[in-house]
C-alpha cells in the first residue's frame, strides 16, 4: 500500500512542484562558484542555528513547506480517482499511522536533508540546544501531518454542518475574474505560497547582485525569478478554465476578448512583484516600463507553453528551464526590452490563432 501512495501522491506531488524545485535547487548551487560552494552552504546552515532568528526562519519555511503537503494531500483525496486511499481506513490507528508517517518522509525528503545537515553542522559546532529544537519541530510537523491524514480518512465520512451567511452587498464579478476568485476561495494557500516564494526570490536576486548597483538587468533577472516561480500557479488557472469554464466556447466572446481578459488576470497577479520592482528601481521609469513588459510577456508566455505542450508537466517543465537560459542571456546582453516585445507579440498572435484548434479538455 505504500508503494501505491508513493506512486500516486508523492509522485504526483513532485510533479506538480518542479518549477518550485528547479528554482530551489538553482538558487542552493547556480548561483555561487563551484570553488565556494561549500563554504556558501555552511554558512547558510550556521545562520540557520547560531540565532534565535534564523531558527525562526527556518522553522517558519519548514511549516509553510508542510502546510502546503497537507492541503495538496487533503485536495487530492477529495477526488474520485482517489477513493482507493479510503482502504487504509481499515487499519488499526498505529499502523495507519506508521503508513502515513512514511509516505510524509517521502514527500518532507528535501526538509529532511536539510534537517540532517542541520543536525551535522550543530553537533560539530556544539549548538545543542539548536539541535534539540529542530528535532522537535521536524517530528512534530511529520507526526502531525501523519495524524491529520489519519483524520482525515478515517472520520472523513463525517460531514461538517455549514452556516451560509447571504452578504446584503452582492458584487457583479466580470468573466476574466473568474480564475481569480477561483484562487481566492479555493486555492488561497497556493497563491500565499507563489507569492511568498516570488517577493523571497526577487530580493535574493536583488542581494545577489547588490554589488552592481542600479542596473536595469539586475532587476529584470529578479523579475524572471518571480515570473518562473508562478509557473505552477499558472498551470492551476488553465486547468480551472477546463474544467469549469469550457462552456464558454460556446459564447459569443471573440478570441481577442479572451486574450485581454487574460492580460488583466495576469496583471492582476503580478501586481505584488510590480509594487516591488517600482520600489527597487527607485522609481526609475524606463526599468519600469521594462519590467512591465517583461512581467507580463513572462506570464503570458507560460500560459502559451501549456497550449503548446497541451498541458504536458514534463515538456512545461523542459521548456521553463530554456525559457530560463535563454532569457537570462538576453537580459545580460541588453536585448531585454526587443526580447520582451518580441515574446509579448509572438505569444499573443499564437494564442490568437490557436484558441480553437486546441481542445485541452480533449488533450487531457
Amino acid at each position: 500500500m505504500l508503494r501505491l501512495l508513493i506512486n500516486s501522491l508523492a509522485k504526483e506531488f513532485y510533479q506538480q512542484h518542479a518549477g518550485f524545485f528547479l528554482m530551489g535547487f538553482y538558487v542552493l548551487f547556480g548561483v555561487v562558484e563551484p570553488s565556494q560552494l561549500i563554504s556558501y552552504h555552511k554558512a547558510l546552515l550556521l545562520a540557520g542555528v547560531s540565532s534565535p532568528v534564523g531558527l525562526a526562519i527556518v522553522f517558519v519555511s519548514w511549516i509553510l513547506y508542510c502546510v502546503k503537503v497537507h492541503y495538496f494531500i487533503k485536495q487530492k483525496l477529495a477526488l474520485a480517482q482517489y477513493n482507493f486511499i479510503n482502504e487504509v481506513g481499515t487499519l488499526d490507528k498505529k499502523p495507519q499511522l506508521k503508513l502515513w508517517l512514511a509516505l510524509y518522509c517521502v514527500i518532507l525528503l528535501p526538509i529532511i536533508i536539510y534537517v540532517l545537515a542541520l543536525i551535522g553542522i550543530s553537533v560539530y559546532n556544539r549548538f545543542f540546544l539548536s539541535l534539540i529544537f529542530i528535532l522537535a519541530v521536524f517530528a512534530a510537523l511529520a507526526i502531525g501531518l501523519s495524524f491529520l491524514s489519519y483524520r482525515s480518512v478515517t472520520f472523513g465520512f463525517l460531514k461538517e454542518e455549514r452556516y451560509q451567511i447571504n452578504p446584503f452587498i452582492k458584487v457583479k464579478r466580470p468573466f476574466f475574474s473568474w480564475p481569480l476568485f477561483y484562487l481566492l476561495n479555493e486555492q488561497p494557500l497556493m497563491l500565499l505560497m507563489c507569492k511568498a516564494l516570488s517577493l523571497v526570490f526577487f530580493k535574493c536576486m536583488l542581494w545577489m547582485f547588490a554589488d552592481v548597483g542600479h542596473d536595469t538587468r539586475v532587476l529584470l533577472v529578479a523579475l524572471l525569478a518571480s515570473v518562473l516561480c508562478h509557473a505552477v500557479l499558472v498551470f492551476t488557472l488553465l486547468k480551472f478554465e477546463i474544467a469549469y469554464l469550457n462552456f464558454s466556447k460556446s459564447l459569443p466572446i471573440s478570441t481577442y476578448k479572451r486574450l485581454l481578459g487574460w492580460l488583466w488576470t495576469l496583471s492582476i497577479i503580478l501586481l505584488p512583484e510590480w509594487t516591488f520592482l517600482i520600489i527597487s528601481s527607485e522609481y526609475d521609469v524606463y526599468a519600469i516600463i521594462n519590467g512591465f513588459v517583461f512581467g507580463l510577456a513572462g506570464l503570458l508566455f507560460l500560459l502559451t507553453l501549456l497550449y503548446f505542450v497541451k498541458l504536458n508537466m514534463d515538456i512545461y517543465l523542459r521548456w521553463l528551464l530554456f525559457f530560463f537560459f535563454i532569457s537570462m542571456w538576453l537580459i545580460l546582453a541588453h536585448y531585454y526590452l526587443l526580447f520582451s516585445l518580441v515574446l509579448l507579440g509572438s505569444c499573443a498572435l499564437y494564442y490568437l490563432i490557436n484558441f480553437d484548434r486546441i481542445d485541452l479538455k480533449v488533450e487531457e
